[in-house]
């Protein structure tokens, strides 16, 4: 630990320094920014802060977000992770603190994620620090500042992530428990990143394979790796077929203009944020093909992988042919820009390695160098400065469009006031989307089930109260009619309903096409009971899961340990 600290001890220190510099503009103005993805994230990690709080746990259905339907969704959405994100509300005193504190966390997690990986490519202290701190001011970071893009916390963690492909390049040969953990924890963060990084760690391991005179060892190193990932994320896969073998779900948002969310047309601001960015992929492409025979294996494996990601992520790839066809792996992909991200990251470290190999060194290069780090510093400072006038300024509060989102206030003064509560409902109540992701979905339904979910759940007319008691959620409400009632609380086939104390039936009930509930009220008090059938079974994987975590972690920190000491 004294090596650590005497070795990397300031520059861990200006990391952390940067990170509080770029959440400076906010704590100044006191202001928010609402993207696109904040509701949807913000429902998603008050269910797990509530489910803490209250103690009362419940793994597949939202008793407390989502407007407490009982839908599912971080069953399905890095379970794990959001239990942190939820902790760090509980710690926070309002949306605004929790905001803060999120931005600066991704902030130094993504700089001490950088600085470890091109401090293992042998990048000297200095100028890895520099690229960790530049590292922030990519719009792969920016994207959860300025929109609440979830696969910035994947891009925070790729750069460690990448770790193993190094030695694969350079020694033939990885430390499959250290592959597989951290594969396991991007996959518990992000599912996306987790399937780009398995795409980058394929022609790294062939490479290793290939060349290797231990190929047999290699194979056996890589299913023990696969094994103890399947341990690491038992209760994901659990869950997964507990949701999917019983019901048909609603995919997430397909994108049915792929071809504007590339970044040679709309998302052309990825390559500029910041503006030295687009300078740097510019020369690092020029120099390449100069460079290409000095270049090591791993840098050629690096641009090899930089450019196949830097295509798909524009219209090189003819996303507009490809979209709209019923092609799952397209449908998954959603929004080729967020292929920039490994581009940035590779780009990143392929620079540094070029500035300190082939760029003759001076005090006069390095001061440039630090200019142009504090330049795109000043650049993102500034960008959220001008983002957080528009809330402060009352123009536009919540920076997305206003289609499928419901603002229950005009009152300007009251949304600001609800983001700076402790009662982090408030909010929540005031600001409504209706996304029907991982809604269940009964009979063929072409229809839009944004405003199906509106209909029957956003504007339900009926007056309802929603509680949590004992791990299930209770729905009480009056009636003066034993007519059928719209209740807005979904059903999967696994939801177990009791109604005023009777058990309910499939004939019980009739289901709207996304899963609502009509149920027959009797005159005068009402009480329905919703719990999930599955919630016990899972918790022995989940468990297992967890001591699984534990005891892996504390075999990859006695290794590390020892290498450090005998280094």
């Amino acid at each position: 630990m004294k090596t650590v600290i005497r070795n990397h001890g300031r520059y861990l220190l200006f990391i952390i320094l940067a990170s509080f510099v770029l959440i400076l503009p906010q704590l100044l103005t006191k202001g928010m920014i609402l993207g696109s993805d904040a509701v949807f994230h913000y429902n998603r990690f008050y269910d797990t802060a509530m489910q803490i709080k209250e103690f009362n746990f419940q793994h597949f259905v939202s008793m407390y977000g989502f407007q407490q339907t009982g839908r599912i969704v971080n069953a399905l959405y890095g379970p794990l992770f959001a239990y942190i994100q939820g902790i760090l509300i509980l710690l926070s005193p309002s949306w605004f603190g929790y905001q803060v504190l999120s931005c600066f966390l991704i902030y130094f997690l993504s700089g001490i994620s950088m600085y470890t990986f091109l401090q293992k490519g042998q990048i000297r202290h200095s100028l890895s620090c520099a690229g960790a701190i530049f590292y922030l001011t990519t719009f792969s970071i920016q994207y959860w500042t300025m929109r609440q893009g979830f696969s910035s916390w994947g891009a925070a963690l790729l750069p460690l992530c990448l770790l193993p492909i190094i030695d694969m390049a350079t020694k033939k040969d990885f430390n499959w428990l250290q592959l597989s953990i951290l594969t396991s924890l991007m996959f518990q963060t992000h599912v996306f990143s987790s399937l780009i990084l398995i795409l980058i760690y394929i022609p790294f391991f062939l490479y290793a394979w290939l060349y290797s005179d231990r190929k047999s060892k290699l194979v056996l190193q890589l299913a023990q790796a696969i094994g103890l990932f399947l341990l690491l994320t038992l209760a994901i896969w659990i869950s997964f077929y507990f949701v999917y073998s019983g019901n048909t779900i609603a995919d997430p948002f397909i994108n049915l203009h792929m071809d504007r969310s590339v970044i040679t047309r709309n998302s052309i601001y990825w390559v500029f944020t910041p503006g030295f960015l687009g300078v740097l992929l510019i020369t690092q492409l020029i120099f390449t093909p100069l460079l290409w025979k000095k270049m090591s294996t791993l840098n050629r494996l690096m641009t090899g992988s930089m450019i196949f990601f830097l295509i798909l992520s524009t219209n090189i790839v003819p996303w507009k042919h490809l979209q709209g066809k019923d092609i799952y792996i397209v449908e998954l992909i959603q929004f080729p820009f967020r292929f920039f991200v490994p581009v940035t990251v590779l780009l990143i470290f392929l620079s540094c390695y070029t500035y300190q190999h082939y760029v003759h060194q001076s005090t006069t290069k390095k001061l440039l160098v630090t200019l142009l780090l504090v330049a795109s510093v000043g650049q993102t400072m500034m960008t959220t400065y001008h983002i957080l006038q528009n809330w402060v300024d009352e123009k536009q509060m919540i920076m997305t469009g206003k289609k499928h989102l419901f603002v229950r206030t005009n009152d300007n003064q009251k949304l600001k006031a609800a983001v700076h509560t402790r009662d982090f409902s408030e909010f929540l109540q005031l600001v409504e989307k209706s996304t029907p992701d991982y809604l269940p979905i009964y009979q063929d339904n072409p229809l839009n089930k944004y405003n199906q979910y509106e209909k029957y759940v956003l504007n339900n007319p009926h007056k309802f109260k929603k509680t949590v008691k004992n791990h299930r959620l209770v729905v009480e409400w009056e009636s003066n009619t034993t007519d059928m009632l719209d209740v807005p609380v979904i059903n999967y086939e696994r939801t177990e309903l009791t109604l005023n104390g009777k058990a309910l039936q499939k004939d019980d009930l009739r289901l709207t096409k996304i899963g609502t509930i009509q149920v027959q009220s009797k005159i005068g008090h009402n009480e329905l009971v919703l719990t999930y059938n599955g919630s016990r079974q899972v918790l022995y994987p989940i468990i297992f899961s967890l001591i699984s975590w534990v005891i892996a972690l504390t075999f990859l920190i006695k290794q590390t340990y020892k290498k450090t000491k005998s280094a």
